[in-house]
């Protein structure tokens, strides 16, 4: 026998409240005066006669037969029974049970009318019920209540379960809906361990036959049995109380080593609990005895992916797939093991496989596919996948964001503008982020008018940001618009005088136009800053000789040099200066250092040696 197969159930979450207004008064007393003949008191003793539990049951066949709690009555050596009068109702024995779902059936001796039986597969959240069983005083009573959630085992069977604690008494009664129908039978079989077995479980069951007597009976402590363990291991693990079900589980997995079903779901409530050595273990053991289960190479891929151990988690979800090739969790979480791994054509593989299974939402498949294309350098398929996850999410500002990155890549500059400007629709706050996207797109496409009105759009929104205004300047410059560009980095200085680089440009642009006196007095500045810097002392040199004052330009070329003893062009310049000056001497010594730096910039000074 194998339990994972045969307990299968969705514990529906009841609300139940004492009567609080006037109208639920009268729906529940009225549903009390309607049934309470179909409900009898129930109390179970020991060998000694000692009494040992207390509950009720409800009558499923005229005269008949009674539904009960298992659990009431798997220890009983007699049971005695009372009717909604206090009149004694003899119980004879067990007809039949359902051990896994604590079902039992009991003739009785007695007129008892049965409860009308509805169907537990119409339930649904919100629906008003109705709890019978008995008080301490052994009279029938009533709670009222609501379904709050159902919580799904397998697709297959269902139970019910309470938010708020049934009275002991409440156990082995009817749950019955406004029409008077019973709808499940009520379990309570401890503290926190209280749900709703649906009656569409019972009626099977419900079948003349043999009474076998309570003193023939095999007496069993239920939640000692198996069956009883791992209902409650299973229950206490779903309604995610996972330290309870594991006391449980533990239990069973060392009874019963080779029940693969056990060992499923406490490796289950180990992942829950964190403890994932235990849980990898486990599941090792579920492959140990059927290596053919694919939801446990399934569960220990994931565990592997939980602690950031991919390259292990890469084996038995591939196992998984293989064995389960329609598991779609299977497939996405290959695929982003291979993904982390940056093994981006078999996760793209894997992301396609995985979106062929039709998921119910697509968006994050198509998103990750796309992002390995991107990877992968394959930017028209990277806009293709991240398109379809815009479809699915249009604001969501990862996928805009990423889909105007392949657009970019692709070179679709004006798809990927438009993207851009959408996500500072979407996303106003990053705004500036992006406009910087749009800003260095042009500007490496050496589209400088296009990087102009993005760079203007960013001092728009940051208008007393320096390096905003100073790469609006830059972009001037690469248009060969050298009076803008002054006239920016002017504008940055305002807000920054010690802007080294908003000089240090200002005087590249007066050496385009030729205004070397302007140009000399920016390097100054920007020296003055900036001392250690050996290309803005060279550059003041050259302003100094394009205005024939080579006297001049001998201290900052020295300076340049000092401070890059290769630096070959100051050293040519130097000598230049030097034969300028008709220091044939000094322009010669300088020919002898430079031969070592720049051989070719040697054999051109060479010509002008005499």
């Amino acid at each position: 026998m194998e339990i994972s197969r045969k307990i299968s159930v969705i514990f529906f979450l009841l609300l139940l409240f004492p009567l609080l207004n006037q109208a639920q008064t009268e729906d529940a007393l009225k549903i009390l005066d309607q049934n309470q003949k179909g409900v009898i008191t129930l109390v179970a003793y020991g060998e000694n006669k000692e009494e040992i539990k207390r509950g009720a049951g409800f009558s499923v066949r005229e005269n008949m037969l009674i539904a009960t709690n298992y659990h009431l009555v798997s220890n009983a050596h007699s049971v005695q029974g009372r009717n909604f009068k206090g009149k004694k109702v003899k119980v004879e024995g067990i007809v039949a049970v359902d051990k896994e779902l604590d079902i039992a059936i009991l003739k009785i001796k007695g007129k008892i009318p049965a409860l009308l039986l509805g169907n537990s597969d119409e339930l649904e959240m919100g629906k008003r019920i109705f709890a019978l069983g008995t008080n301490e005083s052994q009279e029938i009573m009533v709670s009222e209540g609501t379904i709050l959630e159902l919580i799904e085992l397998t697709p297959y069977q269902r139970l019910f379960s309470p938010s708020l604690s049934f009275q002991e008494g409440l156990s082995g009664g009817p749950l019955l809906d406004m029409n008077g129908q019973v709808l499940g039978l009520n379990t309570v079989l401890g503290r926190g361990l209280q749900f709703t077995v649906p009656v569409n479980k019972v009626k099977p069951l419900i079948k003349m036959g043999p009474a076998t007597p309570f003193k023939n009976w095999d007496h069993e402590n239920y939640l000692s049995s198996l069956e009883g363990a791992f209902l409650a291991g299973k229950f206490f693990s779903l309604i995610d109380e996972p330290g309870k079900a594991l006391q449980y589980l533990e239990e069973l997995s060392k009874a019963r080593p080779d029940e693969i079903g056990i060992h499923m779901h406490l490796a289950s409530t180990y992942e829950k609990l964190r403890r994932y050595e235990s849980a990898i273990s486990t599941f090792k053991k579920v492959i140990q005895l059927d290596d053919k289960r694919s939801e446990a190479h399934f569960g220990l891929g994931m565990i592997y992916i939980k602690m950031r151990r991919l390259e292990n988690a890469v084996p038995p979800l591939e196992k998984a797939v293989q064995l389960d090739p329609k598991n779609i969790e299977a497939h996405y979480q290959l695929g982003n093991a291979y993904e982390e791994l940056r093994e981006f054509s078999k996760a793209a593989e894997m992301y396609k496989s995985y979106l062929s299974l039709k998921p119910e939402t697509t968006w994050n498949g198509y998103l990750r596919l796309g992002l390995c294309y991107l990877e992968l350098g394959q930017f028209e398929e990277a806009v293709s996948s991240l398109k379809e996850a815009s479809k699915e999410k249009p604001e969501d500002v990862k996928i805009s964001y990423n889909l105007a990155e392949a657009y970019d890549k692709a070179g679709q500059y004006d798809k990927a503008h438009e993207t851009y400007e959408y996500l500072t629709k979407i996303d106003p706050d990053s705004a500036t982020s992006y406009y910087g996207k749009i800003f260095r797109m042009y500007d490496q496409a050496g589209m400088y008018d296009k990087a102009v009105e993005a760079a203007k759009k960013i001092v728009e929104l940051n208008p007393q940001s320096e390096l905003a205004i100073y790469n609006l300047g830059i972009m001037y410059s690469k248009m060969e618009k050298h009076q803008e560009s002054i006239d920016t980095f002017n504008q940055a200085l305002k807000f920054r005088p010690d802007y080294d680089l908003a000089y240090f440009n200002i005087g590249l642009s007066y050496f385009k136009l030729k205004k070397y006196k302007e140009a000399v007095e920016s390097f100054k500045k920007f020296v003055q800053i900036t001392p250690d810097n050996a290309d803005a002392w060279h550059n003041m040199a050259v302003g100094y000789m394009q205005m024939k004052k080579f006297d001049v330009a001998l201290e900052p070329l020295r300076k340049s040099i000092e401070l890059r003893p290769d630096y070959g062009t100051a050293y040519y310049n130097l000598a230049i200066c030097y034969l300028n000056l008709k220091d044939d001497f000094s322009a010669r010594e300088v020919y002898k250092q430079l031969v070592d730096i720049d051989s070719d910039l040697a054999q051109k000074l060479k010509k002008y040696l005499r």
